[in-house]
């Protein structure tokens, strides 16, 4: 992973369009943070910003060279991967609850979508800082739509919920042997 990678070797083309599909994330971001209560939008635009600034200034004034492409690379692939990871909490619920009530398809659907779009196109310009982060992101995205595939029986979900409600279990939780 030397510094022959990313940004560094792409065309003008390539390039403008990296930019587009950047800001049209930076969009989406803002219209997210905007559907928060006042307080949580404050916070999230301080760490988001915050952030921004300190990996900035930190690429910018105390790296150089290759070291600054490689870390700056290591950093947007870790929060990459951390972005694709953060559904697994939501993966959890439908096991323990056998119910995608909580997993929004498109959410699942576009993760798959966009994780594999990122990685045929790292694999064609051979950038592996977005190679390796959009690869995991596509296994986690096809994870979540195998897990919808299995649990989207809604009379199941029905069944369950009331079962919850009414403090009913199917099994014992502990079994003793007689």
């Amino acid at each position: 992973m030397g510094g022959s990678m990313g940004y560094c070797n792409m065309n003008a083309m390539t390039q403008w369009w990296t930019i587009k599909l950047d800001s049209f994330s930076l969009l989406l971001r803002i219209m997210i943070i905007s559907k928060f209560t006042a307080k949580t939008a404050i916070v999230a635009a301080i760490l988001d910003v915050g952030f921004l600034v300190a990996a900035i200034s930190v690429a910018y004034f105390l790296l150089q060279g290759d070291m600054r492409i490689n870390v700056t690379g290591f950093m947007c692939s870790g929060l990459n991967i951390i972005m694709y990871g953060s559904p697994l909490a939501a993966m959890r619920s439908v096991v323990t609850m056998k119910s995608v009530d909580y997993m929004p398809f498109l959410l699942s659907f576009f993760l798959f979508l966009n994780g594999g779009i990122w990685t045929f196109y790292a694999c064609l310009v051979h950038d592996w800082f977005l190679g390796v982060p959009n690869a995991i992101g596509f296994v986690l995205g096809m994870a979540q739509l195998v897990l919808y595939a299995i649990y989207r029986n809604p009379k199941a979900t029905k069944q369950l919920a009331a079962d919850l409600e009414d403090g009913r279990q199917r099994e014992p939780l502990l079994s003793v042997p007689e």
